[in-house]
């Protein structure tokens, strides 16, 4: 009895150590272990001015250095399509090397303007596949543009604020992946006046430009405590389990006992299974876990307004290809398939697979058009890829944008009815659902 109450003793004491360690990791973690990247412009050597010139304009600029600042004094005049003035700084070796900013969370800008107009932050990164170091601008122009305020200075921004400038998407024809913002490798910061500066006199006073993160990130540092914990109750498992097992060669009660322990372990494993969210085939979503991220898209759509759109798509024939060819094949289908897709959707787009050969992809801040040019451009890849050796594979597509406050079982209907039209048309094409609201 008395060794029993030592043992729980000390394993209640280790939770409570691993519960103190805890907390204090956490604590740690959100005020402390932070890395900074600051660029003090006041001594920083590698900054110049720029302008319009360089393109054919008239602006003009002129920089100084202060105790703690530089201070550009400029003239914007008429001469090229978007006069502006501004200074560039150059960092790592200026060209294909820079600083991997991707592990930053924050962004903090000194900026105080004198004078009307917005500001541009060009982060310019460096791509193997297309940026060339006698071509600065093949540098990929991850940009913001915002309106400094005397309450708001600094001004902080977070990395998914940036997109990646239009233009420069257009001018070197990159695909939907390429386009997409990458801070991993920064040779460039640009600080320039923004589209709504007036032309005319103005100056802009640069204190300087710091970057703040974690120097472990949360996701691992929450990996560590989980596997920590996991680790300390395996532990005591074990140790329970081993003195069960002494119990059980002294008499059949103990025995029942721990064969009692065994079956709760065992109802509660069968449990985490059902409530599992991945399936296990393909990697994708389940119905389960596609819940909740649908309920937040549906809260952004009603609260905010972003247009959220589903696209439905089945595998034309799916039965003829398992009976033909058997459920091994079949499953090499889905699980190829379900690779490609997730190989052309963005980040933020989540695959589901609903069930059999049907897969749902929920586009959040996507409109109608572009959910349908996405399903067109998955519709030509997968016709165009080879997902299995014995023969071409294609799929119907139904294309739906959620209605405001629209429940999602009549959003699936009309993307639904929009498949089952795909299907009666001879398959293999994208079909949209109607955006009026459809009659219960």
């Amino acid at each position: 009895m008395l060794q029993k109450f030592l043992a729980l003793f000390r394993m209640n004491i280790l939770i409570l150590l691993l519960l103190i360690g805890t907390v204090m990791t956490v604590l740690i973690y959100y005020n402390g272990m932070d890395k900074i990247y600051n660029v003090s412009l006041a001594d920083y050597p590698y900054v110049i001015s720029t302008s319009d010139s360089v393109d054919g304009g008239r602006s003009v600029t002129q920089m100084q250095r202060t105790d703690s600042s530089i201070i550009l004094d400029y003239e914007l005049k008429e001469g090229s399509p978007y006069p502006y003035a501004g200074i560039q700084i150059y960092l790592g070796d200026g060209k294909s090397k820079g600083i991997d900013f991707s592990t930053y969370d924050s962004i903090f800008l000194w900026v105080k303007p004198r004078g009307e107009g917005s500001v541009r932050l060009y982060l310019r990164g460096f791509d193997s596949t297309i940026s060339k170091i006698e071509d600065p601008v093949s540098l990929k122009f991850n940009e913001l543009e915002y309106f400094p305020l005397d309450e708001s200075y600094p001004a902080v921004f977070v990395p998914e604020e940036f997109r990646v400038a239009g233009w420069w998407v257009a001018q070197h024809n990159v695909n939907v992946h390429r386009a997409r913002v990458d801070l991993s490798n920064i040779p460039l910061i640009e600080i320039q006046t923004g589209t709504s500066a007036p032309l005319g006199y103005g100056t802009l006073e640069i204190r300087g430009i710091s970057f703040k993160g974690k120097i472990i990130s949360e996701v691992k540092i929450a990996s560590i405590l989980v596997a920590i914990w996991f680790v300390t109750f395996l532990i005591i498992l074990i140790i329970r389990f081993l003195e069960y097992s002494r119990e059980h060669a002294l008499n059949k009660r103990k025995r029942e006992e721990l064969e009692k322990n065994l079956q709760a372990l065992e109802i509660e494993k069968n449990d985490f299974e059902k409530l599992s969210k991945e399936d296990p085939l393909t990697g994708c979503l389940n119905r389960a876990g596609f819940s909740s991220v649908l309920t937040r898209e549906q809260e952004r759509r009603n609260k905010q307004g972003l247009p959220v759109s589903f696209v439905i798509l089945d595998i034309d024939n799916f039965k003829e290809i398992n009976d033909t060819y058997g459920h091994t094949v079949g499953d090499e289908v889905l699980v190829n398939l379900s690779k490609l897709v997730q190989s052309k959707i963005r980040n933020t787009d989540v695959l589901v697979r609903w069930g059999g050969e049907e897969f749902v992809i929920l586009c959040g801040n996507t409109p109608l058009q572009n959910a349908q040019v996405l399903a067109e451009k998955l519709r030509e890849s997968i016709e165009k890829t080879k997902l299995i050796a014995e023969r071409r594979i294609t799929c119907s597509f139904g294309v739906a944008e959620m209605l405001p406050f629209e429940d999602a079982k009549e959003l699936f209907n009309r993307a639904d009815k929009a498949l089952y039209a795909s299907k009666s048309a001879g398959r293999n094409r994208v079909t949209s659902a109607s955006l009026k609201r459809t009659s219960r």
